[in-house]
């Protein structure tokens, strides 16, 4: 009886402590949210779009970043086939690029974008050099988002 007490108060100390850091962590950064959402608010007046996730996926072998379109006619530069994207690693310089497969580039594209869609654009992050928490700037033309943490 006594081991499970304990097992019981190590586990519930645990959980204490993670809801700690949690809200520590969420303290930190809330001078960090009000810069990036001064950024945010530029990208929207300038490009017509809102990024809405910047994050690893497919075993960390890709970065998923999703842009949310409220001016289509701003938009419409990103879209093109033209403006070839990448994504720069901060910390290292490191260029990342958008995989091409049989089917074409792995990022959306489109004559004319449509008001309050997301698009997606994938980089490759082939040899894992990206990770969680990384900062990066991606690039489209003309178009920079700068100072994004991958999630």
């Amino acid at each position: 009886m006594k081991s499970k007490l304990s097992i019981h108060t190590i586990l519930t100390g645990m959980i204490w402590l993670a809801v700690i850091a949690i809200l520590i962590t969420g303290c930190s950064t809330g001078i960090q949210k009000k810069a990036v959402q001064s950024d945010i608010n530029e990208l929207e007046q300038k490009w017509g779009v809102r990024p809405v996730a910047l994050r690893l996926i497919g075993g960390d072998h890709f970065i998923d970043f999703r842009y949310h379109v409220i001016d289509p006619d701003k938009a419409a530069q990103l879209l093109r086939r033209s403006n070839e994207p990448y994504l720069i690693d901060e910390a290292t310089g490191k260029v990342h690029t958008v995989p091409l497969t049989k089917l074409g580039p792995m990022r959306a594209s489109a004559v004319k974008p449509k008001a309050d869609r997301n698009y997606i654009v994938l980089f490759g992050n082939t040899q894992k050099i990206i990770k969680r928490g990384s900062i990066v700037t991606v690039v489209i033309g003309d178009f920079k988002a700068e100072h994004m943490k991958v999630m």
